[in-house]
């Protein structure tokens, strides 16, 4: 009973290790469902297993297999996702008290315009992320002499887009946007986000095997997960069959004594029948002569 006992054990184990290996684990939470569609696409290029759940007030969470979350971390966050949360006009302004200074005015002014262009920038392709600094002019009341206004602009963008080319329709759309700012007090620094491999080793490609969505260095794992298991349901049957082989022919002997016991002897004794023939007169007279 105690082998029956561990190779219970042993295939509750790989079961266990089984399903854990299956799993998927939520990846990013409260995004946007454009967002998580985005994620996904890219995950799923590269065969991950990937999925979305919807939350609450439409916004959703991305989940991924357990063997793939570090890759997809990695993968999402060279592709700038999840996207910054850029504060609107709106959020900016909103009022915190019945009178605002006209320092917080200016900063939550330029805040506000900062992040509204980045967003502007955010959305052209290959770009990873922008970010955008603009100082607005100032008067100094002793010398009354003007800063003019300025602004720089930072852009992460993805390797083979053409972002270069459009540092001129960059600079003007900056420009346009701040009132006194001129051309040449805008400048664009770019700068080029690691490169992400498109190609995926034989060993980590997803594959469908049986149903189940896996890598396919994992498919000897799952062979040998299987054979253990099966290996201790044969054992554990063979054990239950030797069990019942042996009670049944117990209770077959046991059966057998009690029939030889109700007809006068056990088996292998003479019937008594055939005693008394053996001694009757005549057998006697007969061996006499």
């Amino acid at each position: 009973m105690k082998i029956v006992r561990k190779l219970q054990t042993l295939a509750l184990g790989a079961l266990l290790l089984l399903g854990a290996g299956c799993g998927k684990s939520p990846l990013y939470s409260n995004v946007s469902e454009r967002q998580a569609n985005e994620m996904i696409s890219i995950l799923r290029m590269r065969n991950m297993d990937v999925g979305k759940i919807a939350g609450a007030e439409n916004m959703w969470t991305v989940v991924v297999g357990n063997t793939d979350f570090s890759n997809a971390v990695e993968i999402l966050n060279l592709f700038g996702y999840p996207r910054d949360d850029f504060s609107t006009l709106g959020k900016v302004f909103q009022k915190s008290g019945l009178v605002s200074s006209p320092t917080e005015e200016r900063a939550r002014f330029m805040y506000a315009i900062s992040e509204s262009i980045a967003e502007t920038i955010s959305h052209i392709t290959g770009v990873v992320t922008a970010r955008v600094n603009i100082v607005l002019p100032t008067t100094n009341s002793f010398t009354e002499a003007i800063t003019p206004s300025s602004a720089s602009v930072f852009i992460l963008y993805r390797q083979g887009t053409n972002i270069e080319d459009s540092v001129r329709d960059i600079k003007n759309l900056v420009t346009n946007s701040i009132e006194g700012l001129s051309y040449d007090k805008v400048s664009v620094a770019l700068f080029q986000a690691p490169v992400v491999s498109d190609t995926i080793s034989e060993g980590n490609q997803m594959v469908n095997f049986l149903g189940i969505h896996m890598t396919h260095s994992s498919i000897w794992v799952f062979l040998l997960l299987l054979l253990i298991i099966a290996a201790a349901v044969a054992a554990i049957s063979f054990v239950g069959a030797k069990i019942l082989y042996d009670y049944m022919t117990v209770k077959r002997d046991e059966k057998e004594r009690r029939k030889a016991a109700v007809s006068g002897g056990t088996a292998g004794e003479i019937p008594p029948e055939e005693k008394s023939a053996d001694s009757s007169p005549e057998k006697s007279e007969a061996g006499e002569e």
